[in-house]
């Protein structure tokens, strides 16, 4: 050995790496924080899309956010078990039953964003409001060019 340390100070920083390592740092740290409420971020991401879309159906939020019909069925029925959501028919087509918050869910929900919120203040904290503003728009950029979809998140789609 040349006297390099082996404490990764030389290896290479690129873009691809750093926002894979932020990517699964932030991943790993909201799952622990989110599980404070009995959370999952699944589970909390489909909270956030009910709470958006009150009173639709889960084949149509699911649609929205790709993710397959199985896998939604599993996690509002969990949801549902949970005490959290409540499917009810929907008034225009009885076939179709329509998704809504409970209190629970609504009070799980509100204390899953305070953490949330607590989560990216930490994960950028020494960043200027105008770099927190920069780095958002630029990732968005990414998601964006590579036709990931707004507000779809891969780790739904298993």
């Amino acid at each position: 050995m040349t006297g390099e340390s082996l404490n990764g100070d030389r290896a290479p920083s690129t873009l691809a790496f750093l926002l894979s390592q932020v990517g699964i740092h932030a991943s790993r740290l909201f799952a622990e924080r989110i599980a404070e409420v009995d959370l999952n971020p699944p589970l909390f991401r489909i909270l956030n899309l009910i709470d958006a879309a009150e009173g639709q159906s889960q084949q149509a939020i699911g649609e929205g956010i790709q993710v397959p019909p199985s896998r939604m069925v599993a996690l509002v029925d969990e949801l549902e078990q949970r005490g959290l959501v409540e499917r009810r028919p929907d008034p225009k087509d009885r076939r179709v039953r329509a998704l809504y918050l409970t209190r629970k869910g609504r009070s799980s929900l509100a204390r899953g964003r305070e953490i949330a919120a607590a989560h990216e203040e930490e994960l950028t904290a020494g960043m200027s409001d105008a770099d927190r503003a920069r780095l958002t728009k630029l990732l968005q950029k990414m998601v964006d060019q590579q036709a990931i979809g707004r507000g779809v998140h891969p780790g739904l789609s298993n």
